[in-house]
């Protein structure tokens, strides 16, 4: 089976989708398929080119198995909704267009962004093949929630694209039921949308050399890790865990960001406007060095913003954390909160409560039994939300779409 996948983000880029998508493309080459993933340079979030990568018309190499066609795409930082918005329609023409000379059974459009699913359902109109849209976040809904853009023309059209595209896609799969339900309510079949959700890869969890430094760097100094770990974007809020770290300062609680991002610059001026000394802000780093700090973390923070939307949210740093054992603080509503709770993986904090998060943080530190339960539900949860099984779930949903096509 060839299984043509459009994906705006792929390895070596850190983040969520990027991930997802070559853990679940890995494990497909291992059952026997022949994968293709048309992207572009690595370059989210920063819009910058990671080396060795130039951004040309047309390149190709082999990673794991997968045979990955970059194309050339206007490159643009997560933050300028007009750059980033040509970014989109230059990635879709020219996922479109190397398509078009690809050989596919099932063609796989990953969002959030729409403009890759449009290019998916071109694509399968031309080839006459069936197309899954993989829908991970709820645009232009979310868009408009972070204030991004306004309700306009813009979004309509872009709610108008997101209906056609539903209707279009062979079979929808997202990433929670909650979701599943939102995108029902649209006017989608329930039975056209299956779910796969995030998870995690225990092996690829194991980190580098950095870990036994790191410990002896920080542990000595008597400090107790918090951990943020991931995009330092809109959705997450992390005004809160400034605010929280401002009423530990005079504690030996130390809070540590790792990541890059829109926020990121401006939380880490809201902290030195404040003076704080608790708070270290190392920015990107290396995906090995991104799971040896979250390692390094006595506890770990996964916030979201208190909104309606991101209730139907579960975001892959919930299945990492658990996967190192480390247990969590949620502070959020929503799908996540139910998960973590239900798996007694973490404590769960109302969103945009700093107070609320730094009691929970000074709780976590001063008991070891309460951590070491919590270390233990995170295991149960890690275990069921392997990547490896979720991708054969995603695979069987693709061999699904296959067979039916074939029988047509």
């Amino acid at each position: 089976m060839r299984i043509l996948v459009l994906s705006d983000n792929f390895v070596p880029e850190q983040n969520a989708p990027a991930l997802r998508t070559f853990e679940h493309c890995r494990r497909w080459v291992e059952q026997g398929a022949t994968v293709t993933v048309i992207t572009t340079v690595p370059n989210f979030p920063t819009g910058i080119i990671q080396a060795p990568y130039r951004n040309r018309l047309r390149q190709c190499e082999t990673i794991d198995g997968i045979e990955v066609i970059r194309v050339w795409s206007f490159l643009a930082p997560n933050k300028d909704v007009v750059l980033r918005g040509l970014d989109f329609l230059s990635f879709a023409i020219g996922a479109f267009l190397a398509g078009l000379f690809q050989k596919a059974d099932v063609i796989l459009a990953t969002s959030p962004q729409l403009l890759t699913g449009l290019a998916g359902r071109l694509l399968a109109r031309v080839k006459a093949k069936p197309w899954i849209f993989e829908v991970r976040d709820l645009w232009p809904e979310s868009i408009v929630t972070l204030g991004v853009l306004k309700q306009g023309r813009i979004i309509r059209l872009l709610e108008k694209l997101e209906i056609g595209l539903y209707g279009s896609a062979t079979r929808i799969v997202t990433i929670s039921e909650p979701m599943r339900e939102r995108i029902a309510a649209r006017g989608v079949p329930a039975e056209k949308i299956a779910v796969v959700s995030n998870g995690a890869d225990p092996a690829r969890l194991q980190g580098g050399e950095k870990r036994e430094q790191l410990a002896a760097q920080w542990k000595p100094l008597g400090r107790f890790v918090v951990g943020y770990i991931g995009t330092h974007g809109m959705a997450q809020g992390l005004e809160v865990v400034v605010s929280a770290a401002e009423i530990l300062r005079e504690t030996n609680v130390h809070f540590l960001f790792v990541g890059e991002g829109v926020r990121r610059r401006e939380l880490e001026a809201l902290a030195q406007r404040q003076g704080l000394v608790n708070t270290t802000f190392l920015g990107m780093v290396s995906a090995s060095d991104a799971i040896d700090y979250l390692a390094l973390s006595d506890v770990v923070v996964v916030p979201l913003k208190r909104t309606a939307t991101f209730e139907s949210a579960l975001p892959s740093k919930v299945f990492e954390t658990a996967a190192v054992g480390r247990p969590m603080i949620v502070s959020a509503h929503g799908h996540v909160a139910d998960v973590v709770q239900h798996y007694d993986a973490g404590i769960v904090v109302e969103p945009g409560d700093p107070a609320q998060l730094a009691a929970a943080i000074l709780q976590l530190r001063d008991d070891d039994d309460l951590r070491s339960r919590l270390r233990a539900g995170c295991k149960k949860l890690a275990r069921d939300f392997s990547r490896e099984r979720l991708a054969d779930l995603m695979l069987g949903e693709i061999r699904k779409v296959r067979n039916c096509n074939s029988e047509v």
